[in-house]
């Protein structure tokens, strides 16, 4: 038997992970990345106990780990179980090991439209967006808030970021549908806001900004360090 956690609730609600002896679970740094605020960098770790049986272990973190309501320091990952990382729920489940290579396929949103969209036949009705270089290449690296240590690179444009953006998604609690929007300038990408007073660059209130090396992103907790390449 093969031994799976299922995410059942959250950013990632859906996705299976086959767990192993020494794997961890954490909001950044970890195995398995948790997009939970509540969840540690790196929150607890997969081990085996005396019996031989898989547990999870709870890394001194700053929320733990709770089963039923109750914290704990460790939890018996058998068939059944369901347990709490942070505000993210999971649920323990076995399958037979010839099963085990399509049963860890994610789930999420996401890919169930990847998958279900080109069926449909869709005519796109949309005006093609004219894209234009970014040059030099920008490079947004996340180094505070959920997203903490994620970097994006890009290399053309406009881009635009939000709560509910394919393009550049923000996870934050506070973050708005539509944040803002990077379109190319000349040696430089603009930065422009679409929600007004909820997105400042170093800390004020801008409508409109050409971006420069070092310069800050806020958004609700998360900040984005700008850096061109």
């Amino acid at each position: 038997m093969v031994t799976f956690i299922e995410i059942l609730n959250g950013v990632n609600e859906g996705s299976r992970h086959q767990i192993r002896d020494g794997m961890t679970l954490g909001r950044s740094q970890a195995d398995i990345i948790i997009k939970d605020p509540k969840v540690s960098g790196t929150h607890a770790q997969v081990a085996i106990d005396g019996k031989g049986q898989l547990v999870l272990l709870d890394l001194d973190s700053s929320n733990g780990l709770h089963i039923d309501g109750r914290r704990v320091k460790k939890i018996a990952l058998i068939p059944g179980v369901i347990f709490e990382v942070g505000r993210t729920e999971f649920k323990v489940i076995t399958v037979e090991e010839e099963q085990a290579p399509d049963f860890e396929r994610l789930l999420t949103w996401r890919n169930i439209v990847s998958v279900k969209v080109p069926e449909l036949q869709i005519e796109n009705t949309e005006p093609k967006k004219q894209l234009e270089r970014f040059s030099p290449a920008l490079k947004l690296n996340f180094i505070r808030g959920i997203q903490a240590d994620e970097e994006i690179i890009l290399g053309y444009g406009p881009r635009m970021a939000g709560a509910d953006s394919l393009d550049i998604e923000l996870l934050d609690v506070d973050a708005p549908r539509d944040a803002f929007q990077l379109v190319a300038g000349p040696g430089q990408v603009q930065l422009k806001v679409l929600a007004t007073g909820r997105v400042t660059l170093n800390n004020k209130k801008v409508s409109a900004e050409m971006l420069s090396d070092g310069d800050m992103i806020s958004i609700g907790s998360t900040v984005i360090k700008v850096s061109y390449l």
